[in-house]
C-alpha cells in the first residue's frame, strides 16, 4: 500500500477544489456558524475541506482502489465525499480536514451523523501555506458510536474522536481496502 508523507494539490485538483468551494458558498449550511470569520468565511472553509478530500483521492488512486467520487450540486447536502464500490458492499467514507496544529481531534455533528451516517471517516491536517495534506488516521461509524464521546463547545453537539481513538491510516488496507483494490 502507498502512503505518501504528504500530498501536494496542484494542478487540475486544485482548481476542482477551488470551483466547487466557489459555487457552494451561497449553499454551505447556516447552521453551524463555528469557523472563524463565520459565514464570510464559508467558501475559504469548504475550499479547505475540499483540498483534503482531493489528497484522499489521490490516496485511493494510487492504492487502486475502486470508487466513486461525490458528484452532487453544491446546493444539496452531499451523501458521502467517496463511495468504495466492489460486488459485495458500498462504503461511504467522509474526509475530515483539519487545518490548525492544535487541532487534535474529529468532529463530526451528531445530527449529521444520526441522519446521513457514514461508513468510514478519514481525518486529515492541511498545511494551508504550501497546499500539503498529511493522511492522520480513520475510523469507522461502530468506532465512533463505541466511543459515544460528545462534545459542544458553543457549535452545535458533535461526536468526537481524540487523535489517540483514530486507527493509523498503515491499517486501512488490512482492515478495510483489501475488498476493493
Amino acid at each position: 500500500m502507498i502512503i505518501k508523507e504528504v500530498y501536494i494539490i496542484d494542478g487540475e485538483l486544485y482548481k476542482e477544489a477551488y470551483d466547487y468551494a466557489e459555487l457552494s458558498k451561497a449553499f454551505t449550511s447556516n447552521r453551524h456558524d463555528f469557523h472563524e470569520g463565520g459565514q464570510k468565511n464559508k467558501r475559504q472553509k469548504m475550499f479547505e475541506g475540499k483540498l483534503g478530500e482531493k489528497a484522499v483521492k489521490m490516496f485511493l488512486i494510487d492504492n487502486k482502489v475502486s470508487f466513486i467520487e461525490d458528484h452532487s450540486s453544491p446546493r444539496e447536502r452531499d451523501e458521502y465525499d467517496f463511495l468504495l464500490i466492489n460486488k459485495k458492499h458500498r462504503l461511504k467514507v467522509d474526509v475530515k480536514t483539519r487545518t490548525e496544529d492544535f487541532h487534535i481531534r474529529t468532529l463530526e455533528m451528531v445530527e449529521q451523523a444520526n441522519s446521513h451516517p457514514k461508513d468510514i471517516y478519514i481525518s486529515v491536517r492541511l498545511y494551508r501555506e504550501t497546499n500539503e495534506v498529511k493522511l492522520l488516521g480513520w475510523y469507522t461509524y461502530e468506532d465512533m458510536m463505541r466511543k459515544a464521546k460528545i462534545e459542544n463547545q458553543g457549535y452545535l453537539d458533535n461526536y468526537v474522536m481524540y487523535d489517540k481513538d483514530l486507527r493509523p491510516m498503515h491499517t486501512i488496507e488490512k482492515d478495510l481496502l483489501n475488498e476493493f483494490m
